[in-house]
């Protein structure tokens, strides 16, 4: 069974201070790097969970069609049609506005997209699994692929074809994935020191394909999924640049720009941030290493690499 199938998770429920601040600089960065600049008329987006970024494409004017492997997933992000995938309706609040910079980045988001709600349209959803997707060859302007989507795939190779056999000679794809060199990497070493104390869980196999395995390769690990008291094991496999790089040129994409997201905030554990109870004294520190992150150059090593790709012609 798919773990998103699982009612285990909430994967709809951000409240965390991880994936709040991964969610609100991607759906920034595809606003003004993608629908701002290219302004895409027609967008797949591949593993597209309960429809965050779907609803944003959707909301400046974009056809968009969104797939998935999770049937429960499908069903949520088709139940939010009605309000556009808004919390509250009206306004672009993909999810709930519970720090600060959720909101700032809201209103930041909602004033780029604006002038185009009157061309909105209602995605489309559907079952569809990223190695085999149901759709002609050059059938998309944009595609769209976030939530480490490729990370949890048995072979992305396979993913990173069909979504060029599916974007338009000079379409672009939006791609965001987990990396391998991080803060995380030294927080492992010093968990499996201190036998699991931050939460990381790492089996000694994970811990010395970490420290030994080659810098230049990818690497697969057991990631603990949820919460801390709760988690579920799932194979994750972590890039590097280099690797990317091959499997772009590959399939004849170019990256044209990239940035990287959780890379300051990093100096704080993921597992630490990814929680749905944050002490106050947390929720400041990050406040401080999150507005140190947006300062910094775009392109340090950080937890989430993303890519902004081009079809070569």
């Amino acid at each position: 069974m798919n773990i998103f199938d699982q009612n285990l998770i909430n994967y709809d429920k951000v409240v965390d201070l991880y994936y709040s601040w991964l969610y609100c600089r991607l759906h920034y960065l595809i606003t003004n790097a993608v629908l701002q600049y290219y302004r895409p008329k027609k967008v797949l987006d591949v593993g597209c969970g309960t429809g965050f970024q779907s609803y944003l494409y959707s909301t400046a004017g974009c056809m968009v069609t969104g797939v998935d492997v999770s049937e429960n997933m499908i069903k949520l992000a088709r139940s939010k049609i009605k309000n556009n995938g808004s919390v509250d309706g009206s306004n672009l609040i993909l999810f709930s506005e519970r720090y600060d910079f959720v909101k700032r980045y809201n209103l930041l988001i909602n004033s780029r997209i604006k002038n185009d709600r009157k061309m909105c349209s209602k995605p489309e959803f559907m079952l569809a699994n990223v190695e085999e997707l149901p759709f002609q060859k050059n059938s998309f302007d944009h595609i769209s692929c976030c939530g480490s989507v490729l990370n949890l795939i048995d072979n992305c190779q396979l993913g990173l074809k069909e979504m060029s056999r599916l974007v338009k000679p000079g379409g672009t794809i939006f791609v965001e994935v987990e990396f391998r060199w991080t803060m995380d990497r030294f927080w492992t070493f010093v968990d499996f020191l201190l036998r699991n104390t931050i939460g990381f869980n790492s089996t000694l196999k994970d811990f010395c394909t970490s420290i030994f395995h080659n810098p230049l390769k990818d690497i697969s690990i057991t990631y603990q999924y949820g919460e801390r008291k709760r988690p579920i094991p799932i194979k994750l496999n972590l890039f590097t640049h280099n690797q990317l790089k091959n499997y772009f040129d590959t399939f004849s994409l170019k990256a044209i720009r990239n940035w990287t997201i959780h890379s300051i905030t990093n100096l704080v554990p993921s597992v630490t941030l990814d929680t749905d109870y944050q002490s106050l004294k947390l929720v400041k520190l990050f406040s401080i290493l999150s507005s140190i992150e947006e300062r910094l150059p775009l392109q340090m090593p950080g937890c989430s690499k993303v890519y902004l790709l081009k079809k070569i012609l």
